[in-house]
């Protein structure tokens, strides 16, 4: 197994065994994230999905802009870490609500990830291709063939040059960089937060456990996916930093490869084999050991599948967050505009449909969208609506300047300064981002 693979492999251990020990454990010793894992809450949080969506109202802020959910961060079998078809892909991607998939594929000398890459309308999905390279999700609109060796800095500058776009991604491994010509930055990263799971995999050698779960993991298919989330401060943070030097808009990373899972098949020898869903090894069992808890089939084959356990596929991963983005129309050039304007925001959509969430600036001379770079004047006032009431904080460079509760925000912006909205929702309980909104950038005169 490839080291890539191993570390996925890790992490997938980790979320299953973090599941182990809670129920292993006694109470005093549950962490957090072990405590997400238990039938009883993800009933409760499913509960609450179920409320919010009846109490959710349907807002058509006036806005020149349509709304288009994008998710950015996407993997193919064009990736080596990979076996997702286009098709099956794009019906998650309908099933989750997603207008728009933005691929980022592991480059590799095989194919060209611009030329060949997933691109046009496909079912009325908008597919763009891209590669997760350098430590950037990057987009550029012609072949970079030949320019492998750049340094991520003039990887930028040449993309950038295309009219290409580029993120930066995985945040964490790269706190001190500063690259001119960047579209953006993640704000959030899904692969990030399950890694902060400290869990060992040892506990996956216990197949029983993972026949155990298998019920509970398909009656809350995305509770479960979405036990993983915490708040992104780490990355907020850093985006706060990236703002006082130049605009970045902010974006989510789903990091969907549909590779997180376990797979049982039989052997020979009276043994079965356990594998990601990659078809890498994790382990030989006796098949004695797992029988009575597998229905086998009488006639059943070596090498037939007995079990299979897919905690990230492309649907969960895809509804789990996206970045919505106000375009003018449904194409990528229309779609690439908005993201380089900062005209969008990130919603955990799994919590809630935020569709219809609008912040802006109301000012003398008009109304500004969210990505705007203009004067500050003493008119100014930031509003904000959303269609479930949570809790607002508004942030201004770094800091948190005001709290309130409800559907609705209004604020009189008192000093210049890069200003975002932050939303939260109380979910069983438990208080969760919902909505991040990205910066005005409110400049001295």
């Amino acid at each position: 197994m490839s080291p890539a693979r191993r570390r996925r492999a890790l992490a997938v251990c980790a979320l299953l065994t973090s599941a182990v020990g809670w129920l292993a454990a006694p109470p005093a010793t549950r962490a957090d994230a072990l405590e997400r894992l238990n039938e009883p809450r993800l009933a409760r949080v499913h509960a609450a999905i179920k409320a919010f969506e009846a109490a959710r109202s349907s807002l058509e802020p006036s806005r020149p802009y349509r709304e288009y959910r994008v998710n950015l961060h996407v993997h193919s079998a064009f990736s080596h870490d990979s076996r997702g078809e286009l098709p099956a892909i794009v019906a998650a991607a309908k099933r989750a609500g997603t207008e728009v998939l933005m691929f980022t594929e592991h480059p590799a000398a095989h194919y060209d990830f611009v030329l060949d890459g997933h691109s046009g309308l496909h079912d009325g999905v908008l597919c763009i291709p891209g590669a997760e390279t350098k430590g950037l999700l990057t987009y550029p609109t012609a072949s970079m063939a030949g320019q492998e060796s750049l340094e991520p800095a003039d990887f930028v500058r040449r993309v950038r040059q295309q009219g290409g776009l580029s993120f930066l991604s995985h945040l964490e491994e790269r706190l001190d960089w500063e690259l001119p010509g960047l579209t953006g930055c993640e704000i959030y990263n899904t692969h990030a937060d399950a890694k902060e799971e400290t869990q060992l995999f040892a506990s996956l050698q216990n197949p029983l456990f993972l026949l155990r779960i298998a019920a509970m993991v398909n009656q809350y298919p995305q509770e479960t996916f979405s036990a993983l989330q915490d708040d992104p401060r780490l990355y907020l943070d850093r985006w706060d930093q990236l703002c006082q030097i130049a605009p970045h808009t902010g974006v989510s990373a789903n990091d969907a490869h549909e590779n997180v899972g376990v797979v049982i098949r039989l052997a020979g020898d009276g043994k079965v084999a356990v594998t990601d869903p990659l078809d890498d090894p994790l382990l030989t069992l006796d098949l004695a050991l797992v029988r009575p808890l597998l229905a086998i089939a009488d006639g059943a084959e070596e090498g037939d599948e007995l079990f299979r356990m897919q905690l990230d596929g492309y649907e969960f991963s895809l509804r789990h967050v996206g970045t919505h983005v106000l375009a003018r129309e449904h194409t990528r050039p229309a779609i690439e505009e908005a993201l380089v304007a900062g005209r969008a925001f990130v919603a955990f959509d799994w919590i809630a449909d935020a569709r219809g969430f609008d912040c802006h600036l109301a000012a003398a001379d008009g109304r500004h969208e969210m990505g705007s770079v203009l004067p500050w004047a003493e008119s100014q006032t930031l509003r904000a609506v959303a269609p479930l009431a949570g809790h607002w904080r508004v942030i201004r460079d770094g800091e948190c300047i005001h709290e309130a509760d409800g559907h609705e925000l209004s604020l009189p912006v008192a000093k210049p300064g890069n200003h975002r909205v932050e939303l939260s929702l109380d979910v069983a309980g438990e208080p969760h981002l919902w909505v991040l909104g990205n910066p005005f950038y409110l400049r001295s005169r």
